[in-house]
Formats: C-alpha cells, structure tokens, sequence
C-alpha cells in the first residue's frame, strides 16, 4: 500500500513544477496568439504502489485568449508634401494597422488645428484604398463616411488611408500646414488595460492595449510656390496628321516659370524619355537655341543622359521673380 510520506512526495513534486510552470510563464502580447483561442493544460501524476504503476490525470484548466484593442496609424509621405498657394486636392497618405490579435474595425477623423505649423489645411475628404496599391486615385478609392465604411482589419493586417486637403490662399513659401489622422477602435479604447466584458472575438473580453486602442499621426505640406512647371505635347504622324501612331514625332514642351518671391536655387529639369519612344537626337532646345545631348558641351546646360534610364536633363541655373520664362523642347518619335 502507498505510504504517506510517498503521497506526499508526489504533491510536493507537482507544487513544484506548478510553482516553476508559473515562473516562466509570459503574458499574451498583441499580435501573438489569436483572440478566442483556448490553452487548455491537463496535469498527470504517475506513481507506483505495490509494484505495479498507475497514472492519474487532474481536471482539464481552460483559458480563453482575451481581444487586445490596439492601433497603429502612421505618416507614409517620404517627406513633407509640396504645395501651391492656393491649392486643390492635395493628398497625404497613411498606413493604417491593426496591431491587435483579433477582428476590429476603426473610426477615422481628421484634425487640422493642431498648431505647430503656419497654417490649417482645409479638409476635403478620407479615402480609403480600393486596390490596395498605397496610392490615391481619384474615382477609384473609396470615400470613407464613418459609420458606414470604418476600416475592418484582421489582425495584424493594414490598410492605406488617404487625406484629401485643400490648401488656402496668400500663404508665403516654406510655409508648413499640418495634418493628423486619428484611428479609433470601434470595440473600445480607453486606459490601457481597460476590460470591456464580452466584446472580444467568440464573447472573450476585450483589452485595451498599450496604444489606448487609438492611433495618431501627422502628415505635413510645405508651401514651395516659387515655381509653375507646365508640360504639353504636339503630335505629328507620317500622314500629316496628329494621331499618335508609330512612327509619330511627339514634340514635349516644358513651360517653367517663377511665381513667387525669393530664389530658387540651381533649378534642374529632369524628364525620362517615355516607354516606347525613341529619343531624337538634339532635339532639345531651350528658349528656342538647340542644345547639344552631350553633358560635356561648355556651349549649353542640356544634355540627353542615356545612362540614366534615358532621361533628359536641362539646367536653368538661379531662378528669381525677374526671371524670364523658361521654354524647353524635345521630341521622341512613337515605336
């Protein structure tokens, strides 16, 4: 028959490995386990008595993996946004994620007095992306109405949101506007830490995470109207028309002028030649002089860059309000 003093041998072995078990044990983080999960553990005591062996299983312990609430929005612009003064339609672009573990979906509001800058940008709208290809097309995104569209995200998972601002009128050059995109998770935010009961992913709890279950960042304009860059093309075909066959010579036209005060400095002009054209040569031409298309000439600032992906490039040099407009030319011809 087993001793007492074998039992005891035996819960004291299991207290232990409980008490190590407890030790080591790490809480769930956002983006680990998936909410509604269960981790179910079963504790087994194996033991002789009487020379024979015999196992016993404790009951079953089940936990259920709460939600974590948690948001991250972030500016996606790889530098402040350029603009005119006035302006229409300018777009700052966001990367939306749901840094939680489960399903939720986000309000989206825009603040643009938020100071720190020179002026407020006017909002027009939020879109969201339709395509997925991070960036903004006019009719093809989607206009977000909150309420309606909020952004449903599986965790883990990103969407790009885009903020359409008007800029307004008079402002001076290197003027800086401001403006922030705010996410908001529909399931709760708050301190973290905060336990909505039930609102999780299969009834679990909901817990709000570090970021609050909301999300902030803030894009930028810089206001540089110094200068109006204009493009247009003509077309001539073999035929005498202007229809763009191959074959066709397209003559490009880059109109650049100064429309504000101060200096713009050593101003160069860049422009790839396009997919399937063929550059002719010396055909530039800069404030109606031909340029030659080598960068070594001491007779002109063009030149036609073969090793830059076919590009050409013209140097107008300091450019003021007295300066006169600049006229610059080129053809490729339709392949």
């Amino acid at each position: 028959m087993i001793s007492l003093r074998n039992i005891m041998k035996h819960l004291l072995k299991l207290i232990s490995i409980g008490m190590l078990i407890m030790l080591v044990h790490k809480p769930v983080l956002a983006v680990g386990t998936n909410a509604g999960t269960d981790i179910t553990n079963t504790a087994t005591a194996d033991y002789i008595e009487s020379g024979s062996p015999f196992s016993i299983n404790s009951n079953p312990e089940t936990v259920r993996v709460a939600e974590i609430l948690d948001a991250s929005v972030v500016w996606q612009d790889a530098s402040n946004v350029i603009v005119s003064t006035p302006d229409t339609n300018q777009v700052l672009t966001f990367l939306l994620t749901n840094t939680g573990n489960g399903n939720d979906s986000y309000t989206l509001t825009v603040q643009n007095n938020i100071g720190g800058d020179q002026f407020d940008p006017v909002l027009v709208d939020i879109y969201l992306d339709s395509n997925g290809n991070d960036t903004y097309e006019a009719g093809i995104d989607t206009q977000y109405i909150a309420g309606t569209n909020d952004p449903v995200l599986a965790a883990d998972a990103s969407i790009s949101v885009f903020v359409v601002n008007n800029i307004p009128a008079a402002l001076n050059n290197a003027d800086l506007g401001n403006s922030q995109l705010t996410a908001t998770s529909n399931t709760g935010s708050g301190p973290a830490g905060t336990i909505i009961a039930n609102a999780g992913e299969g009834n679990t709890d909901a817990v709000v995470g570090n970021s609050g279950g909301t999300s902030s960042d803030t894009g930028t304009f810089v206001v540089a109207d110094l200068l109006s860059l204009v493009k247009s093309v003509v077309i001539n075909d073999p035929m005498g028309g202007n229809q763009p066959v191959p074959g066709a010579t397209m003559t490009y036209t880059i109109v650049v002028t100064v429309t504000g005060s101060g200096t713009a400095n050593g101003v160069l002009i860049t422009d790839p030649i396009p997919a399937n054209t063929t550059y002719v040569a010396n055909s530039i031409t800069l404030n109606s002089v031909a340029q030659t298309d080598d960068s070594d000439s001491p007779t002109d600032e063009s030149d036609y860059n073969i090793t830059n992906a076919g590009s050409i490039t013209v140097n107008l040099g300091d450019l003021i309000s007295a300066s006169p407009v600049q006229t610059i030319t080129f053809d490729v011809t339709i392949n």
